[in-house]
């Protein structure tokens, strides 16, 4: 390696895993309130999916989400990263070198008005990882020492990295929008990806019974295994709202989380919603299509439906804390180089795993 360089993944256009490029670049230099972080582990998660294929520009034009910057090119992906602090810039007070470091996903800006109401995950002028910022897929990244926060005692760079976008959203959409509480039924879809296995640990916590599913039958014993109560398999969901009204003792569920974007399941969820029942669409694949919600729907049930947008500060803090406690931890499927991007890509767009695909760049 060339002395001041660093290997880094970058995407140049959009479209389909050949656009992930592993090269060389000169190692960021830190400002007077930036830290230089040498990245221990970086994760690939479903934004990284879809900012590569560039499925937002359907949605957004390029002008990005309300309140956040345009999407740019080049980009550098990786919403997740952990790592140690090398360097400090000179007006630096929060943070020294060796320190073990998480980069917030959600980081916020104190003097913007959503952030005074209570929403710090709505901030404007922020620069996001992996977004409108180089994100961490890379040897080392340089960010405002406000986009860090310290790892705590006994909590790995693996699990802080792995987990770092959505238990924290998790955490948000369970205990701040649903309010899921003990007693409550809740169905999870994409329950065997990384938000989906996310909200299954904090409804557990919270004392919920927990539906989830799966298209793979060879994936329900992994399913269960996160302590999910009822997996429906949907390659063969004739009896999925039987069972689902069984379990509930013909109530219906209480929260319906839905993570796909698939009409099949979203319509199930709908039906088996009870009477006060609430709804949390989240994106799954970004989909043109309608919510198949009507105004009666409104009035027969008197279900609410809630939006979601990423987590404020205190969802990241509470993560970090409860995997010191070992309360909750992130499954990892797969630990890749930097040369495997294109594989962990396809990993995570196909769905072949349980769990969290992770990248070491020093392998």
């Amino acid at each position: 390696m060339t002395a001041g360089m660093m290997r880094a993944v970058r995407i140049f256009e959009h479209g389909d895993t050949g656009v992930l490029k592993v090269d060389e670049y000169p190692i960021p230099e830190p400002g007077e309130n930036d830290l230089l972080v040498k990245v221990i582990a970086t994760g690939v998660s479903g934004w990284d999916i879809k900012y590569r294929r560039g499925d937002f520009l359907k949605h957004f034009n390029q002008s990005g989400l309300p309140g956040r910057k345009k999407f740019p090119l080049p980009q550098q992906p990786g919403r997740e990263a952990s790592g140690t602090v090398i360097k400090t810039g000179s007006c630096v007070t929060r943070f020294k070198t060796g320190d073990a470091v998480l980069g917030l996903v959600h980081p916020q800006n104190d003097y913007c008005t959503n952030t005074m109401r209570g929403l710090g995950n709505l901030s404007t002028e922020i620069d996001y990882p992996g977004h409108a910022a180089f994100g961490g897929n890379a040897q080392y990244i340089c960010r405002p020492e406000h986009y860090w926060f310290p790892i705590p005692d006994g909590v790995s760079y693996e699990q802080a990295a792995a987990g770092s976008w959505s238990f924290p959203t998790s955490h948000r959409i369970v205990v701040d929008r649903c309010k899921i509480a003990i007693g409550d039924t809740v169905f999870i879809t994409g329950t065997a990806g990384g938000m989906g296995n996310a909200a299954v640990q904090w409804a557990r916590l919270a004392g919920a019974s927990i539906i989830g599913c799966t298209r793979k039958a060879e994936k329900i014993s992994s399913i269960e295994a996160l302590g999910v109560d009822l997996v429906i398999n949907t390659m063969d969901s004739s009896h999925a709202y039987d069972q689902m009204m069984s379990m509930t003792h013909g109530e219906g569920i209480d929260h319906f989380i839905e993570f796909t974007g698939s009409p099949s399941l979203i319509e199930l969820g709908l039906e088996a919603l009870r009477v006060g029942g609430t709804v949390c669409p989240v994106g799954g694949d970004m989909s043109d299509k309608p919510l198949p919600f009507k105004v009666m729907d409104f009035t027969k049930k008197e279900m609410t439906v809630l939006g979601i947008r990423g987590s404020r500060l205190n969802d990241q803090r509470i993560y970090l804390e409860q995997l010191a406690t070992g309360k909750i931890s992130v499954p990892i499927a797969a630990t890749l180089p930097l040369s495997e991007i294109q594989e962990a890509h396809r990993l995570i767009e196909n769905g072949e795993v349980v769990g969290k695909v992770l990248i070491n760049p020093w392998l």
